[in-house]
């Protein structure tokens, strides 16, 4: 299933690429994760929950990325829940674009899961994919602003 969406940052694009790797500030961004570790600058490892239906599923999470330049990051998701119950795949782009006001962001992933999430209809897995894309983009701002805040903060004091 195709997931896609954009939404604008109030960042630059250098910084926001930045950002796009800070494992802790990207896993309190993530919706359900619990834990985001990166193992190299290219791998990660995570542990996300999603809840759907009534169903709650904990997936251990590989995270690989496959390739980058300054506007674009590419990236393979593979895991499972535990016993097999589910997989996901994911083959994910994510565009950086200079705008007026920062940054817009899209993203496009290629997503399958199988075993028990799997069963749910497709309209009810992209409805809550995108949902997940949606609060994911807040939380992004949200922190970015703090951080941005917090960085700003020491240059204010001393006057």
């Amino acid at each position: 299933m195709l997931i896609e969406g954009q939404f604008p940052i109030a960042a630059s694009r250098e910084a926001l690429m930045v950002h796009l790797f800070d494992a802790g500030l990207m896993a309190s961004c993530l919706p359900g994760c619990e834990k985001l570790e990166a193992i190299d600058a290219d791998s990660y490892r995570a542990v996300v929950v999603i809840s759907m239906a009534g169903i709650k599923a904990r997936f251990n999470l590989q995270v690989a990325i496959t390739r980058r330049d300054e506007h674009n990051v590419w990236a393979v998701t593979r895991g499972d829940e535990g016993g097999k119950a589910s997989n996901l795949q994911a083959d994910s782009q994510v565009n950086l674009e200079d705008a007026a006001e920062g940054t817009q962001v899209r993203y496009r992933s290629e997503v399958s899961v199988t075993g028990r999430l799997g069963r749910f209809a497709l309209g009810m897995m992209k409805k809550k994919a995108q949902s997940m894309g949606d609060e994911f983009a807040v939380n992004l701002q949200r922190k970015l602003e703090q951080v941005g805040a917090a960085a700003a903060a020491p240059a204010h004091e001393g006057h």
